[in-house]
């Protein structure tokens, strides 16, 4: 999986879907107000026994989503938080709008991942 820093227009497309890999490459997808997580499976992490838990999808309130995009979108626009280094921990981004992808890598410690990853983890979790 290749990810590059890019830019994108900041319109609302409908058909905008959301992507963000944690750290251990747990994968949640925002896709209008429905958000899922794919775990990684032990035999995909690089120790062998780490397993990202359990496969969950849920709707979230229309307030949710939109915090939730508003922290996609400042993740996109911080460029002091991104790197072009993929490796743990930086997590990584995909921003789908019809058929443009942006993909681009956080620093682990840049407070807008932290936001982000703190929220995603609340958001499934509840």
């Amino acid at each position: 999986m290749a990810f590059t820093n890019a830019t994108a227009n900041s319109n609302t497309d409908t058909d905008t879907v959301y992507t963000y890999h944690d750290a251990a490459r747990n994968k949640y997808v925002l896709n209008g107000n429905k958000l899922e997580y794919t775990p990684i499976k032990a035999s995909e992490s690089s120790s062998g026994i780490y397993s990202g838990g359990t496969y969950a999808s849920k709707v979230i309130t229309e307030k949710e989503s939109q915090e939730l995009v508003q922290l996609f979108k400042a993740a996109l626009a911080n460029k002091k938080a991104q790197t072009g280094k993929n490796i743990k921990p930086n997590t990584a981004v995909e921003i789908n709008v019809g058929n443009k992808k942006i993909s681009f890598m956080l620093k682990a410690a840049a407070a807008i991942n932290i936001s982000l990853n703190n929220f995603l983890k609340q958001l499934i979790k509840h």
